[in-house]
């Protein structure tokens, strides 16, 4: 009996069993959470590290492209606002130019005709001088006769009656009072002929003295006038220069932020590309106007400014730009592949010389090739060199075939030369 009792199981209150069982529940649905944390808590594996620092120098690289890009941007508008304004003062300058063009003409014209009243007056004081002195002959040849030719005027009969005792002498008397009373009326004729051209010459002086008065006063006034105006337009080309010299200035700028050389050339081509069509413009607005001169000097100044006048490139004499060996050859398999220029193992303190004749568009640091210059032949055909320890040449400057561009650093260096016609790159062996 007794054994039995303890085979049974002992009766378990029901609010103990379910605090059990809770508590139980509890504890399983707790151990996910609880490893969960201790996941968490872990440090993180190499390669989570190698990935984390990837995706930020992405996010860092994709940040400073963004802020070049930007940069570049605003370098460009800043160059189009000041090429824009730099055609607005060239316009300018050409207005003042045409003023110009028009006072010096009148002036000319006043010029001319003061010439011309000059040289009446010198005539006209030298005709007044003869008829001065024929006037004066008349009034000495009159004078000789004026005694007699008065005696008659008033006394006719007494003179008459004097040479009437003998009629031959009569009839000569008669005559000769005749007579002289013609040559009298003749003298008195050329007298007052000869007096009226004196007048009339003296009148003649007066109003050429006068027109030469006011032809050097209207002189005097053109000259200012023609003084100012040409101060004004040279001021308004020396703007202009100054806008299209800065602009050359912010396309460098952009040029050496620039991504890459290729975006770097592209711009170039751009800035070039729209200076070229403003200047040309220009040269043909002015030849229709019929000033030739200065439509082909501005024809000349849009080559200057905004392109090349060299001729291209020509075959060279295969010594290159620098002193020293090659040490990567053009097409030469590298860890980038095939080689798109000439490397040279420089000697120290070297000169590079131009490998031909044109325009620098661009000399200075440029990413991490060093002291770059492109410089552009003519013809679509570009060099550039890179690796130069101190540059000689600045951009926008023009250079003759060989002309020294900068020299290697003191301790050598290696100088890259690549040639591009248009966007093509070609071997630069030839050229060399």
């Amino acid at each position: 009996m007794p054994h039995q009792r303890l085979s049974q199981p002992m009766p378990v209150k029901k609010p103990l069993l379910t605090g059990i069982l809770l508590t139980g529940a509890c504890l399983m649905g707790q151990a996910p959470a609880l490893a969960a944390s201790h996941t968490r808590h872990a440090a993180p594996s190499a390669s989570q590290k190698a990935l984390d620092k990837a995706k930020q120098d992405r996010e860092a690289l994709l940040s400073r492209k963004a802020r070049e890009a930007a940069l570049i941007d605003a370098q460009r508008k800043a160059q189009t606002k000041a090429a824009q304004e730099a055609a607005l003062q060239a316009e300018r300058a050409r207005h003042f130019s045409a003023l110009t063009d028009q006072a010096a003409a009148e002036l000319a014209a006043t010029e001319k005709q003061i010439d011309s009243l000059t040289q009446d007056i010198a005539r006209l004081t030298e005709q007044q001088t003869r008829q001065r002195a024929a006037l004066a002959r008349r009034r000495a040849s009159l004078q000789a006769i004026l005694p007699v030719a008065l005696r008659l005027a008033r006394y006719p009969s007494t003179s008459f009656v004097a040479l009437s005792g003998q009629a031959d002498k009569s009839v000569q008397g008669l005559s000769l009072i005749a007579g002289l009373t013609r040559l009298t009326t003749r003298q008195a004729d050329d007298l007052r002929g000869q007096q009226a051209l004196l007048d009339q010459t003296a009148q003649q002086l007066a109003e050429r003295n006068d027109a030469l008065e006011k032809a050097k006063k209207t002189q005097a006034r053109l000259r200012d006038v023609n003084a100012r105006k040409m101060d004004a337009a040279t001021k308004q080309q020396e703007e202009a220069e100054s806008r299209l010299k800065q602009a050359r200035a912010e396309i460098a700028s952009a040029t050496a932020k620039a991504a890459t050389l290729d975006d770097a050339l592209t711009a170039i081509d751009k800035t070039q590309a729209r200076l070229r069509a403003r200047m040309e413009e220009e040269a043909k607005a002015l030849a229709l106007q019929n000033q030739k001169e200065k439509s082909q000097a501005m024809s000349s100044q849009a080559k200057r400014l905004s392109g090349s006048t060299g001729s291209g490139v020509s075959h060279g004499g295969g010594h290159g730009p620098v002193a020293g060996s090659i040490v990567t050859a053009w097409h030469q398999d590298t860890e980038s592949g095939p080689a798109t220029g000439i490397t040279y193992a420089a000697r120290a303190s070297s000169p590079v010389s131009a490998p031909c004749a044109g325009q620098i568009d661009f000399a200075g640091p440029f990413r991490s090739f060093g002291n770059m210059i492109i410089l552009d032949c003519g013809r679509h055909y570009r060099f550039v060199l890179s690796g130069i320890g101190q540059l000689s040449v600045a951009s926008g400057q023009n250079v003759g075939r060989n002309t020294t561009l900068g020299a290697m650093d003191a301790a050598g260096g290696r100088l890259f030369v690549q040639l591009r016609s248009g966007s093509t790159i070609v071997d630069p062996r030839p050229y060399l």
